[in-house]
């Protein structure tokens, strides 16, 4: 016998004692089931319930942004705590951070156009009219009151900055200063880079003020005349003497589009913290309602706007993704409750079903509540998906109880006959739970280690959340389900499982034996002539792999394409008018991102040539940059080192205006010392997208590789791209370890190559031709609104995959019709057009994910298993046996052919599926 038949023999055998073990469970639960059915239902009844009641006594439930994305131990938090360290509280009051809101207000400031054509004219805002506006408009915003009820007082904006040692700043507020509006016909570029005013303190830098978009022009040169008649030099240029002292051309600023001011805050306590906010949540309020102008356009924008403005329109629309759960349970029901009639349907099992997964969630918020776990509000997108993967369940154990029982009342001839409800429940066992422990397995498993591996607190808070909630809902469906399952059956036995529990008739089972009979004939003729053309069937088979194939390949490519995103103007609702015209603005009209602060904090020798260079070298570096512009602010351009070490005046007369928050001093006797510095350059992008990323991982290289002692770069938004990067990598992550985690757990258990490979490659193609389509058709971008259901939505068609992998020949519609349910309950908020972005992208992921699970199912899987089988014509005949047959001759006769092959048998393995 040859080698790969022995070792077939060898995996048959295995299969078989397998399967006889998964055969041993069945048996041995379903008595257990039978025997204890009430007591099951009540003791897992009772603790369901009483877990949801904690829920509902010790439920805290907070809000969720993405400051929860953020790594405590990354790079970027590690050198804020730093920062923080070296000077003080002030990193956010910086005027050249650009682009920290925390709290604040920013209003970018358009002239206002009376008529369709747009000239400079009418854009320009250098006029003293707009000025004058600009200035009321402060002084409006400087006057609001916020009370504050813990000393009975109201504090303004100047109060506010008071109360808080002055810890606050406008960014552009030069252009609120008398000198700006003298300057404003004939307003000089700054020499330094940003314009300050020293009496005042105000300044402001051109690019922020202005936009990328202002205009330069020549100041009229200043001519001295020396030739008394002018009249005779203009008649006789050439003849007349004249003698002119040419000035050097200055450059004037002469056209401005838009103008802007940031108001800031910065919080020392979570009570002043609380209070800027309400401050700028009223501010907001007063610029969006009340004020009115007829000069200028204003586009406000808070650290809060944002975040409130999607919070608030997800609340509102959150009644419709409840509609959409509520339609997805009756449709379940609907569909569940109408296969068989009233004598086979399954009851009242769906209504069961629904019971259960109510149960498992009060349990598992229960068990939260209990340890004074935090519930975030995107928690709720678990229930969503627990319910999908129960109710696909549920019609699964459906699908096999009708077929179960159907088939044992076809060979039941009277009502005397007795139906083995034992058989009937370990059949059903057999058939499906095996599948749900190794899908609850993989789940369990992948998402423990992925808590483990992600330095995210948030994501190891959801992971360890649904692995809790995918654990206690296998658990009320193997004890409070399958308890109802056994209710049911018992029905049967005493000839009363009708909907209405009447007693059945005596020639019933007799007359549906005929029709079913009758139907089975018709079925068998119709696949018949489907499969008489085995040449045909083999050609499509054949090219739906080829799709496959084409399809797995190219969705894998634009799967891993998908780009990141800070912030995308898909994020905001469509009525968000004006929060959508300031990003539009920003983005349109600024060339101006994050500003990157090189820190030394260390002190060094600052006159050595080489550490000068290295600083210069840092610079010239970063400017380089394709996302990076010409701005830099770097100390040693402005300070006298020497004046600073050996000076006798006071420090703040020794360091100038440029550098006094970049240099840490300390005083000694006759001689101090610089102990930590910082300079700066600026970036141009606030995407968030691989460049962005690629900018601040070169950032990091370039510190990293500075002769300067522990040197390192931060940005406000450093932490921000760091998360980004690390959701991407984990959503992918995420997938291979569901891949390897499903390819072992199916090919331990059930020893079968073939089924692992056919799971994985179409659990594969589920997950990336989702991802394929959001990318393609909706312009998918990995972000922090869609972080969280990007990790989640992975699992939701994982049983059915496996189980219809393993039961081919059961029938399609108990995947169906849970499939085409979720499908038609979506249609709902394709209906109304929501404008939330999370439920946007929770739509579409879900359609186009039941499409793709769809067409596997159905037809690419039926086609893959065909086309092994018909390429493989021999591996029916691996389990042939050839058994000797010898014939017994007469002593007397001469054996001239020895032993006589007369037959073959074939020894088929019995097992739990034939499919195994």
């Amino acid at each position: 016998m040859k080698q790969t038949n022995r070792f077939q023999m060898r995996m048959n055998s295995i299969r078989q004692k397998t399967n006889l073990q998964w055969k041993q469970f069945a048996n041995i639960y379903s008595r257990f089931l039978i025997r204890f059915s009430w007591s099951i239902l009540a003791i897992s009844s009772f603790i369901t319930i009483a877990l949801t009641v904690c829920f509902l006594l010790f439920m805290r439930i907070r809000p969720f942004d993405q400051n929860d994305f953020l790594m405590s131990n990354g790079p970027a938090m590690r050198n804020a705590f730093q920062l923080r360290r070296i000077f003080g509280n002030d990193t956010e009051l910086r005027m050249h951070q650009q682009l920290n809101l925390n709290p604040g207000l920013d209003i970018i400031m358009k002239r206002k156009i009376n008529t369709t054509e747009k000239d400079s004219n009418q854009t320009n805002m250098l006029s003293h009219e707009i000025m004058d506006e600009i200035r009321l408009l402060d002084q409006q915003l400087q006057s609001i009151r916020i009370p504050y009820e813990k000393d009975s007082l109201e504090y303004t904006y100047p109060l506010l900055c008071t109360k808080m040692n002055h810890a606050c700043a406008i960014d552009g507020n030069y252009i609120l200063t008398d000198e700006f509006h003298e300057k404003i016909s004939h307003l000089a570029p700054p020499e330094n880079g940003y314009y300050v005013h020293l009496p005042s303190g105000a300044n402001g830098i051109p690019a922020f003020m202005f936009g990328k978009d202002y205009n330069l022009t020549n100041r009229k040169p200043i001519t001295d005349d020396y030739d008394e008649d002018e009249d005779e030099q203009e008649n006789d240029k050439h003849t007349t003497a004249k003698i002119n002292i040419e000035q050097p051309l200055e450059k004037i600023i002469s056209y401005v589009p838009v103008l802007r001011l940031r108001y800031t805050l910065n919080t020392s306590t979570p009570d002043m913290y609380q209070l800027a906010i309400r401050w700028e949540r009223e501010a907001l309020r007063f610029l969006n309602e009340e004020y009115k102008s007829m000069l200028i356009d204003i586009l406000p924008s808070t650290s809060t706007a944002i975040k409130d403005t999607i919070m608030k329109k997800a609340h509102d629309e959150g009644l419709y993704m409840s509609l959409v759960i509520v339609i997805f349970f009756i449709l379940v029901c609907f569909f569940l409750s109408i296969q068989g009639n009233t004598h086979t349907s399954v009851g009242y099992l769906p209504i069961c079903g629904l019971f259960s997964i109510a149960l498992s969630t009060g349990a598992t918020f229960g068990i939260l509540s209990l340890f004074r776990i935090q519930i975030i509000e995107p928690m709720a997108l678990l229930v969503f998906i627990i319910a999908i993967i129960d109710c696909m369940r549920i019609s699964i154990v459906c699908g096999e109880y009708h077929r179960t029982v159907k088939e044992q009342l076809i060979t039941i001839t009277d009502v005397s006959s007795e139906i083995d409800i034992e058989n009937i429940l370990s059949s059903i066992i057999e058939t499906t739970h095996p599948y749900f422990m190794i899908s609850t397995l993989i789940i369990s498993i992948v998402y423990v280690i992925f808590s483990t591996l992600s330095p995210m607190l948030t994501t190891t808070l959801i992971s360890l959340t649904l692995v809790l909630y995918i654990l206690m809902s296998y658990s009320v469906h193997a004890t409070f389900f399958s308890s109802c399952l056994v209710i049911t059956l018992k029905r049967i036995s005493t000839r009363r499982h009708s909907l209405f529990c009447f007693p059945l008739s005596n020639d019933y089972y007799t007359n549906k034996t005929k029709k079913s009979n009758k139907f089975s004939l018709l079925k068998n003729k119709i696949y018949s002539i489907l499969n008489n053309n085995s040449i045909m069937k083999t050609f499509l088979s054949a090219i739906l792999c080829l799709i496959f194939i084409v399809f797995l390949i190219s969705s894998i490519w634009f799967g891993l394409s998908v780009d990141t995103r800070l912030f995308d103007d898909e994020f905001l609702p469509h009525d968000a008018y004006s929060l959508r015209a300031h990003m539009q603005s920003q983005a349109d009209d600024y060339d101006i991102g994050p500003v990157t602060m090189f820190t030394i904090p260390e002190s060094i020798n600052y006159e050595n040539e080489q550490t000068q260079s290295a600083m210069n070298t840092l610079i010239q570096q970063c400017q380089n940059e394709t996302r990076a512009n010409n701005f830099k602010l770097l100390w040693l351009d402005h300070e006298n080192i020497t004046v600073i070490k050996t000076g006798k005046e006071p420090l703040e007369f020794r360091i100038t205006p440029f550098s006094h928050n970049d240099l840490v001093v300390s005083d000694g006797h006759n001689h101090s010392t610089i102990t930590a510095s910082r300079f700066y350059c600026q970036t141009t992008s606030i995407k968030g997208d691989r460049g962005d990323i690629r900018t601040m991982e070169n950032m990091y290289t370039y510190a990293n590789e500075s002769p300067l002692p522990d040197v390192f770069p931060y940005s406000m938004l450093y932490a921000s791209y760091e998360s980004l990067e690390q959701i991407r990598v984990e959503i992918y992550l995420l997938i291979l370890l569901l891949i390897i985690c499903t390819f072992i757990s199916t090919l331990i258990p059930f020893i079968s190559l073939k089924n692992s490979l056919l799971i994985i490659s179409h659990l594969l193609a589920l997950l990336t031709g989702t991802l394929t389509c959001l990318y393609l058709f909706h312009n998918l971008t990995v972000n922090f609104a869609n972080g969280l259901w990007l990790y989640i939505v992975s699992i939701l068609f994982l049983d059915t995959l496996i189980h219809t992998c393993y039961n081919r020949l059961s029938s399609k519609w108990n995947y169906n019709r849970i499939i085409f349910s979720l499908m038609i309950s979506l249609l709902v908020l394709y209906c109304y057009p929501i404008q939330s972005y999370v439920f946007r992208i929770i739509r579409n992921s879900l359609m186009y994910q039941s499409i793709i699970c769809l067409i596997l199912i159905n037809f690419i899987l039926p086609s893959c298993c065909y086309l092994f089988r018909s390429i493989n014509k021999n591996d029916e005949q691996i389990n042939k046996v050839q058994i000797p047959i010898v014939t017994i001759i007469d002593g007397s006769q001469i054996l001239t052919n020895g032993t006589e092959i007369k037959t073959s048998t074939y020894e088929i393995s019995t097992s739990i599926n034939s499919s195994i």
